[in-house]
């Protein structure tokens, strides 16, 4: 077993008097890369100013440089991916992932792990991208619902040599893949809990005699390490396993047998890998979008083939900002991706409008580019309510001119418009799904909302007006929404408790009503309107709560209080009355 500092701890200076012979292995890691080869400017560092980041080219560089020096001084060189490699931008979704691929093998790439994005279209597709990689895909937990065995087209671990070091690598796919992607996309797969089948696959690997196990998870770890460990702290494997969603902080605590493990999903990198004090699993995660490169050393006891220490070339940090005045690009891979590029990216620079200020996304709450897409989609279809989830906006639209490539990086899925017709108490039943325990709710349009968090789940909306006029539960409304919701994803299965032939699937793509908003409204300068408002203090009055917050718990409590028990089935006491009503409480509070 691999363990890093209880191994320094007790036997560091034993070894050290032996001058241990050690082994050094440079692992180069990237994760969610979205298409994110290009080039592109960094206007997270300075908007006004922003230098320009390499990208594929400038990490290849990189990665080219240190195996030729690999090559000389005796070590190793793994390099590794943890999925979402293809889908946000053009080169990356309009080839479908293949121009993607092409550059991990041209990289040399040695295993990656399928993120739920690499199933956005479709898992034949995804199969074409395997059959055409040069490297290994590992996912222990994805499965043929048909047969129950392990999906054909990943392996569910794989061990490669290093020096005559055995190194395992497996790899799991988020269960929540199910609930983000389309259920056609997805169809015959099955994504078992994370944590028992990563524990298997390790075990495996160990029985094969791997001497070091990597895992590429597709889950994210905390955004904050000190507070994600303080909460697994509280936590035990029954209550995590119980779980919808695990992180891969609690993968690495909970699976025994993982010297190195690389997260993916969330786009967090950590600068310093955080260790597992029970396990010693060293976990790495990069940022997204290929902004950075990661790479960590280990340096592997030979004779006991563990881990004997690591390290890190950049300045305290695993992760390197892909700068192209720091780290300049490849100029083979440079030509190849610029190749992409013509082929993909014609006539989406075309200027189609222009942003007076910056128009920012946000994934709480209001902001103006949340108002200006909703506002696009409900004006697309003459809807009188509009909304979509906040994890499908990619990007701000910055000031100045604004290019159809500029609404792709917003909106790269694809999604199209579909409209249906819903009562306003479905409407707010939609709402209360997305605000329930740590739901952040909605992208809307044409309504105004209130909510207040300190109220139950499917209380906490007080407030809602459709049009300017307060929301009636029985009217019916129009409703514009994404088919990517409509299937029920993001949470949000209510949707398709709506009869699929009442459902009109128009055909318009998001991002081109999104086009088609801005060349008629430019310039823009769109502000928040308080459309979305989180009050604490907001409680809904008498008449709200008689129409939208369950009468049937309201009438049985007046009825109660007022001594009619004529339809309360009781037959004796109060008590049995008051049995009764504790007993359709899950009626009162869905």
């Amino acid at each position: 077993m691999t363990r890093t500092f209880l191994f320094i701890l007790l036997f560091g200076p034993l070894l050290l008097a032996r001058s241990p012979q050690l082994h050094r292995i440079t692992v180069f890691f990237t994760n969610d890369i979205h298409g994110g080869i290009v080039e592109k400017k960094a206007e997270f560092l300075n908007p006004e100013f922003p230098p320009v980041l390499g990208g594929g080219a400038s990490a290849a560089a990189i990665i080219k440089k240190v195996k030729a020096q690999a090559r000389e001084q005796g070590f190793s060189v793994i390099t590794i991916d943890a999925g979402d490699i293809f889908q946000g931008t053009l080169v990356g979704t309009l080839s479908k992932g293949k121009a993607v691929v092409e550059y991990m093998n041209r990289v040399g790439y040695d295993a990656c792990v399928p993120g739920n994005h690499d199933f956005d279209l479709g898992k034949d597709n995804l199969i074409e991208l395997i059959k055409a990689s040069q490297f290994a895909w590992v996912s222990c937990n994805i499965f043929d619902t048909e047969t129950g065995t392990p999906w054909k087209w990943v392996k569910p671990w794989i061990i490669i040599e290093r020096n005559g070091l055995k190194i395992g690598i497996t790899g799991a796919t988020t269960v929540g893949t199910r609930y983000m992607s389309f259920p056609e996309n997805i169809k015959g797969l099955e994504f078992r809990p994370e944590i028992p089948s990563l524990q298997k696959a390790v075990d495996q690997l160990r029985e094969n005699g791997a001497d070091l196990v990597i895992a590429l998870v597709h889950l994210g770890l905390p955004y904050d390490p000190r507070q994600g460990y303080l909460q697994l702290k509280q936590t035990t494997l029954e209550s995590v396993l119980k779980k919808h969603y695990v992180n891969a902080m609690e993968v690495a605590h909970f699976v025994k047998g993982i010297d190195l493990l690389l997260g993916g999903h969330l786009h967090r990198g950590y600068a310093e890998p955080w260790v597992d004090p029970v396990n010693h699993t060293i976990c790495i995660q990069n940022y997204g979008n290929m902004s950075n490169l990661g790479w960590i050393n280990l340096y592997v006891e030979m004779t006991t083939r563990t881990i004997y220490t690591f390290d890190y070339p950049a300045d305290a940090s695993t992760l390197l900002l892909l700068q192209e005045d720091e780290f300049w690009p490849d100029s083979v891979i440079y030509r190849f991706i610029k190749q992409q590029q013509a082929i993909y990216e014609k006539g989406f620079e075309e200027v189609i409008g222009e942003a007076r200020t910056t128009l920012t996304r946000s994934s709480i709450g209001e902001s103006p580019l949340n108002n200006l897409i909703t506002d696009a989609m409900r004006l697309q279809v003459n809807a009188d309510f509009a909304f979509t989830n906040f994890g499908g906006i990619r990007a701000d639209l910055k000031k100045g001119p604004i290019t159809r490539a500029d609404v792709f990086r917003v909106l790269p899925f694809g999604n199209q418009i579909v409209t249906f017709h819903a009562t306003g108490k479905f409407i707010k039943d939609i709402l209360e799904q997305k605000l329930k325990g740590g739901g952040r709710g909605l992208a809307i349009s044409g309504g105004k909302v209130i909510f207040n968090r300190q109220r139950p789940d499917g209380q906490r909306v007080v407030y809602m007006e459709i049009g300017g006029k307060p929301l009636e539960p029985k009217r019916t409304y129009r409703v514009a929404t994404t088919d990517y919701l409509m299937e029920g994803n993001s949470g949000l299965t209510l949707l398709k408790t709506v009869p699929p032939e009442e459902v009109a699937y128009t055909g318009i793509l998001l991002r081109e009503a999104v086009i088609e908003y801005i060349r008629k409204h430019s310039p823009l300068h769109i502000q928040t309107d308080g459309r979305w408002k989180r009050d604490n203090h907001y409680q809904p009055d008498q008449d709200w709560i008689r129409q939208f917050e369950q009468p049937k718990a309201w009438m049985w409590k007046m009825r109660f209080l007022s001594g009619d028990h004529s339809e309360s089935g009781a037959t004796g006491s109060g008590l049995s009355i008051i049995q009764k009503i504790m007993n359709q409480q899950a009626d009162w509070n869905p």
